[in-house]
């Protein structure tokens, strides 16, 4: 298999990393400006970084942004770098973004009261975990699996689980987690699902694929813009 493009980036960010190591004055750009200079989306730039902070190379430390450990330069293991270790976390949710809303489509044609009772609960349930960290959120992964079974297509079922096994399998996502402060996000994400449980009430399949898009695309952008937005956890107080 040929690597996936985070993999190429954090090679070439490792290599600018040697190569500047003895400039002592020398700061690795911000994501912003890597993105620029490799000509790669952000997303992109963000996997990588936390595939090199995996690898004790660099460290993101909230508003000081990209700091680069005292690692032994010549020692930094390429061929680990190259090491396959999954899927990125925004490659997952692009993944997600494409079959979950069409599922949405394909569910607010099918939906029964029973359903959106079913979905209601499953907020409930959100609402009540506000105190679990956002990756052990049993209600979430239940809402979205609940609308998966609710378009009645097996294929499109088992496509949604196998997106929300790897996600719960990815080391990467639970890394790019933990600098989330969750109670700054939650609120979002379950007016989200409101809004998405709002459109399959009423039977529309466009409200529902745009609710159901809407919402991946704010948890990506949220996982994105965490660090601008002061979101870190190490930076709430």
């Amino acid at each position: 298999m040929s690597k996936r493009l985070y993999q190429i980036v954090a090679r070439r960010i490792a290599r600018m990393i040697e190569e500047n190591s003895g400039k002592p004055d020398w700061r690795l750009p911000s994501e912003r400006e890597l993105a620029e200079e490799l000509q790669v989306s952000r997303t992109v730039v963000r996997e990588a970084v936390i595939a090199l902070e995996m690898r004790g190379i660099v460290e993101v430390r909230g508003r000081a942004g990209i700091i680069v450990l005292p690692t032994r330069f010549s020692q930094i293991g390429f061929d680990a770098i190259d090491t396959d270790i999954g899927p990125g976390p925004f490659e997952l949710l692009e993944a997600r973004l494409a079959v979950e809303s069409g599922a949405a489509y394909l569910a607010a044609q099918r939906a029964t009261n029973y359903d959106i009772m079913e979905l209601e609960e499953c907020i409930a349930r959100m609402q009540q975990e506000k105190d679990a960290p956002l990756l052990s959120e049993k209600g979430d992964r239940d809402f979205h699996m609940t609308i998966a079974g609710m378009t009645g297509n097996a294929i499109i079922f088992s496509m949604v689980e196998a997106l929300w096994a790897q996600r719960d399998a990815s080391r990467m996502w639970k890394k790019l987690h933990e600098h989330i402060h969750a109670e700054s996000v939650r609120p979002l994400w379950i007016g989200d699902h409101h809004a998405v449980v709002a459109a399959l009430r009423m039977r529309n399949p466009e409200a529902a694929q745009k609710a159901m898009a809407h919402h991946i695309a704010n948890v990506i952008n949220e996982l994105l813009q965490a660090d601008e937005r002061g979101r870190f956890a190490s930076d709430v107080k």
